[in-house]
């Protein structure tokens, strides 16, 4: 079953031109990873006994452009590389989860933290890298 969110997530996809995207109908094996491999605090990823942990606040005016500069200075940075595939999993308002390379998530990132209000949380294949955009506009990173 796919969500109003999921939907149009799906047609914005296909029309900015991301061709190499992957739509995971069965989401609880990455949602079970991030809850079984990553410590969590208040119900939250808590990213502080992570390695190389990361962590901006923004604000709704300037969200788009912070978790772009997020994204492009881990790559910058050597924490991690353009070519990973990540998986995109949601809290609560998309039911599938998306896997694509690091790369197009720049393209992907402004449209998701505008148009879908939830915990955005970005896996990358080895399970050992997480990204989180909140609700509340705190972008974070952390290595296990």
């Amino acid at each position: 079953m796919s969500s109003y969110y999921d939907n149009e997530l799906f047609e914005h996809l296909t029309t900015i031109g991301i061709a190499k995207f992957t739509v995971i109908t069965t989401p609880d094996n990455y949602i079970e990873c991030i809850n079984k491999k990553f410590p969590f605090k208040d119900g939250k990823v808590d990213f502080v006994g992570l390695k190389n942990k990361r962590y901006v606040e923004s604000d709704q005016n300037s969200i788009s452009m912070d978790v772009v500069n997020f994204v492009s200075t881990l790559i910058q940075d050597n924490v991690c590389t353009k070519n990973e595939r990540i998986v995109y999993v949601g809290d609560s308002l998309t039911d599938n989860e998306y896997e694509f390379y690091l790369y197009d998530l720049l393209k992907i990132l402004p449209y998701l933290v505008n148009e879908i209000p939830q915990h955005h949380y970005f896996l990358f294949n080895d399970s050992m890298k997480l990204i989180n955009v909140s609700f509340e506009n705190e972008i974070q990173f952390g290595i296990l």
